[in-house]
């Protein structure tokens, strides 16, 4: 056999092999990366037969539309989602059915299909439990309705459960690049908490942080705010409502990540890069920022840094743990980056200058 004969041979195999893969595929559901056309008219039968094969586990415990096998189970007792009224704190991570994930909160998982980002805060979601979230599609509220705090599951959901063009998870912490709306998928998930009131639990986080942190030596100037002096100078000037003041802020999620600040030597620590609106590095991010006490009214945001230093004296540096109505508002914000959840309290360190920007000198190194 000539060459052309034996090219035309291995040729004809390799057609022989796809057709083949096509019709397994079409036949049932299978491992391949991309077949959104297959998946789009995927029967109930189809994914009911997928489900019985590849996870035994869980099509052996039905609920409502879904399958859900427990790998592991909470405290007996456990409170379960008040449709419309609790909220959740989730870790999860969804993929198709072929393993593709296509969302994470984990920072491992994300490191491991490439979607990696210093800007991205890895922690488990807050949201409510209730018709109106698009980060719930069906499936997850029906099992989540059987889930106690503690629990942790694989749950398994046909298409017509799962999510559509119009619903979906934050861009941030996006997986690897797959289409999931319309299409059967998996959560691996587990419930960490539950609570009634959002803001009882996040006061309560914000005093507890006190409490461990400073003892005693904190005062609680309003609602849901505590600060506790770092560093003292008692020879600076005491700073009123009217005063103008230059600072220097770092903001933290509880867990210690860094949301914001205009230190360039802490961002660069975390990785963090500056932008303005247009294009390249934006020069002024890390200039100190003016507050004067009377303007704290009108801000939409970060309303702690004018409230805290209220009260100080200049040249001090203070440590501030508060309540998201003072921080980023009970909503949260989706638009900045990292990400801020509903009701998420934050913590403060704000150092103000003892001179105006021209007369100071690395005022902004650590």
């Amino acid at each position: 056999m000539n060459m052309n004969g034996l090219k035309k041979m291995r040729f004809d195999k390799r057609v022989l092999a796809a057709a083949m893969l096509v019709a397994g595929m079409a036949a049932g559901w299978s491992c391949a990366k991309k077949a959104p056309d297959i998946t789009a008219g995927m029967a109930r039968e189809t994914f009911d037969a997928w489900v019985a094969k590849y996870a035994p586990a869980a099509y052996a415990n039905p609920c409502q539309d879904v399958y859900v096998e427990f790998v592991e189970r909470g405290p007996e007792g456990g409170a379960v989602p008040v449709l419309g009224y609790s909220w959740l704190t989730l870790d999860y991570t969804g993929k198709t059915l072929d393993g593709t994930v296509f969302v994470t909160r984990s920072d491992s998982i994300s490191r491991r299909v490439g979607k990696f980002s210093y800007m991205t805060h890895y922690a488990d979601d807050f949201l409510e439990f209730s018709t109106s979230s698009t980060k719930l599609c069906d499936g997850l509220r029906q099992a989540l309705q059987t889930m106690r705090v503690g629990d942790s599951v694989r749950v398994y959901i046909p298409m017509d459960k799962g999510y559509s063009y119009s619903m979906g998870m934050n861009d941030a912490y996006a997986g690897e690049n797959v289409t999931y709306a319309m299409m059967p998928i998996m959560f691996e998930m587990r419930l960490r908490d539950l609570t009634m009131s959002p803001f009882v639990w996040e006061r309560d986080s914000a005093e507890r942080y006190a409490r461990q942190h400073w003892g005693t030596d904190y005062r609680n100037d309003t609602v849901g705010m505590f600060m506790h002096i770092e560093k003292h100078n008692p020879t600076g000037d005491t700073i009123t409502k009217d005063s103008s003041v230059y600072v220097f802020y770092e903001e933290y999620f509880m867990d210690g990540f860094l949301a914001a600040t205009n230190v360039d030597t802490v961002a660069a620590k975390w990785h963090f890069t500056a932008t303005s609106s247009g294009n390249g590095l934006d020069e002024t991010a890390y200039d100190p920022l003016l507050l004067q006490g009377s303007a704290g009214a009108n801000a939409s945001t970060n309303k702690v840094l004018y409230i805290a230093v209220q009260g100080m004296r200049k040249g001090e540096v203070a440590e501030v743990v508060t309540v998201s109505t003072w921080a980023q508002g009970d909503a949260g914000s989706t638009t900045v980056t990292p990400e801020v959840l509903p009701y998420q309290p934050m913590r403060y360190r704000i150092r103000v200058l003892e001179k105006w920007p021209e007369e100071t000198e690395d005022e902004g190194d650590e």
